[in-house]
């Protein structure tokens, strides 16, 4: 009696009893991916780096995915298991709304399904165990209870203890289920209490890692050698394990500032050691590990000892959307966000191109660009050609432009040429934008230091003149203009004493001369400047 009565007081203290129970939701019924980035990404460096099996693109890149799900809520308390994450979900910044529950915890699961991981979650449960014959091929199969994990395992088979693989024979294990808990994907696990049952639509948000965004430009030069018809195209790359159907996509221009706390889960890996026990002389792993059934009718899952990482990291295939219809572009805040026209296929795996700028007139003037720096020893670069455009509506542009990389074409006697590529910065509207592309064939530039001295010091610096000579040479059947640009403007106290020709100053910021040269001419600038080295 005295029993039930302290019974009776210690479930008074502990409230209600509430009955938990487990619910499923297997995926999201609709997904919106947004995709940042922290600053302009090379297309072709992102490829080839993806070929690469020891690159971890997987745990790189940045976006917030947000998922709509139907939940059946029960009353009471309840675990809610929302599979069908990313496989590079940042689990403390999920976010769940429109379920009337209360959130007690929350938990992010994700033991991965592997050979050693089979074994230690399957101690005590029956397998089936195949042994074939290498003399004569001959099968056997076994009913088996599984009494020690991946470090040594140890089966029991018709009442006596074995060690795997010890026998001489080929070994070969199925396992008819998958152990609960153990998935290839990660599984977010809510523990909550509800006053009442309900079905609700839940929205659930959070930021993954493995997707990446760049931009890529196509110029083509018009015949009147005055414009250019500009193309932009948006490269979307999923890394990770998990892909996103026929879902609206979004992506972010601008650096965005991030910390070291938006890294993905780690998904947990038992490995198996291939000893033999307990003599230890009959080495080798199982030659294979098969499950037969998965949860729910899921089918057949082959876990393989060994793991193909290349597989798993390289790009399957590019996509190249044609359609004319291109991304809107809208505000952030301080970013730029490009809507793609329409829901789009994000595969896992897999690098997509959608056309984002299309202008056909943009103003540009083309003039060629040669660094020079004094000394006895040194020896001009070599003169790239340049396209300067001015980012306006006047141009024929005027939009903001994420920075990436450039290619150009030009056609000669009616026949497309490839003729450089350039990279840039982001480039908003308004701000002049220089493209150098290749060395200039035709044109030369000699130099000749006249005057190499030092002047005295100014505290820790010593005070620096040079006298140049610059000699440019054009072989070109046309006139052309060139930039030419001191390499010490950059250094502490640079000023230009004297020169042969006016300067100016370049869009940059930075003194310049810019000659033009007559076709099959020649021109001399000689020049004077100081500095502090």
């Amino acid at each position: 009696m005295q029993r039930l009565m302290l019974a009776a007081a210690f479930a008074a203290l502990a409230g209600p009893v509430w009955a938990q129970v487990e619910v499923v939701s297997p995926g999201s019924e609709r997904t919106a991916v947004v995709i940042y980035r922290d600053r302009p990404v090379d297309t072709a460096l992102l490829l080839e780096r993806s070929n690469q099996p020891w690159e971890r693109l997987d745990q790189e890149g940045l976006a917030l995915i947000v998922e709509m799900r139907t939940i059946d809520l029960p009353a009471g308390e309840a675990v809610i298991r929302l599979r069908g994450v990313a496989t590079g979900i940042v689990p403390q910044t999920a976010t769940l709304d429109g379920l009337p529950a209360q959130v007690i915890e929350r938990n992010t699961d994700f033991d991965l399904l592997s050979p050693g991981s089979l074994l230690q979650r399957s101690v005590g449960e029956v397998v089936r165990v195949v042994r074939t014959n290498p003399a004569t091929g001959e099968q056997v199969e076994k009913a088996a209870v599984v009494r020690s994990g991946p470090m040594g395992t140890v089966l029991e088979i018709d009442g006596r203890l074995e060690a795997l693989n010890c026998s001489g024979l080929t070994d070969r294990i199925l396992f008819d289920r998958v152990p609960e808990g153990l998935s290839d994907q990660p599984v977010l696990s809510i523990r909550t209490r509800a006053e009442t049952a309900g079905r609700h639509t839940v929205t659930l948000a959070y930021l993954a890692t493995g997707l990446q965004w760049s931009a890529d430009y196509v110029a083509r030069l018009n015949p009147d050698g005055r414009s250019l018809a500009l193309t932009g195209w948006i490269t979307l790359a999923n890394f990770g394990g998990t892909g996103f159907a026929d879902a609206p996509v979004q992506v972010v221009a601008g650096n965005l500032n991030r910390d070291e706390d938006t890294v993905p889960v780690e998904p947990t890996e038992v490995a198996r050691a291939p000893v033999c026990w307990p003599m230890d002389t009959t080495t080798g792993a199982p030659e294979e590990i098969v499950v037969t059934g998965y949860r729910a009718g899921r089918g057949l899952v082959t876990a393989s000892p060994v793991v193909q990482v290349s597989e798993e990291t390289e790009i399957s295939d590019v996509i190249v959307t044609g359609s004319r219809i291109r991304a809107r572009l809208g505000e952030l805040g301080d970013y730029k966000i490009y809507t793609l026209p329409e829901p789009t296929d994000v595969n896992a795996r897999q690098t997509k191109q959608v056309q984002f700028l299309e202008q056909a007139d943009v103003d540009f003037t083309r003039t060629y660009a040669v660094t020079i720096e004094a000394g006895e020893d040194s020896e001009p670069g070599r003169p790239v050609l340049m396209l300067r455009l001015k980012n306006d509506e006047d141009g024929g542009l005027g939009l903001p432009l994420p920075g990436g990389g450039i290619s150009l074409f030009e056609t000669q006697v009616g026949q497309t040429l490839f003729t450089g590529q350039a990279r840039f910065e982001d480039k908003g509207v308004g701000l002049p934008l220089e493209l150098r592309f290749g060395e200039a064939m035709d044109l030369t530039v000699e130099q000749e230091t006249v005057e190499l001295e030092t002047r005295g010091r100014a505290g820790d610096y010593e005070r620096m003149r040079a006298s140049l000579a610059v000699t440019v040479r054009n072989d070109k059947p046309q006139a052309v203009e060139i930039e030419i640009t001191p390499r010490e403007t950059g250094a502490r106290g640079f000023r230009i004493v004297r020169s042969s020709a006016r300067s100016v100053i370049a869009p940059g910021g930075y003194p310049i001369w810019r000659l033009r040269i007559p076709a099959g001419g020649s021109q001399v600038l000689t020049y004077t400047i100081e500095y502090e080295t």
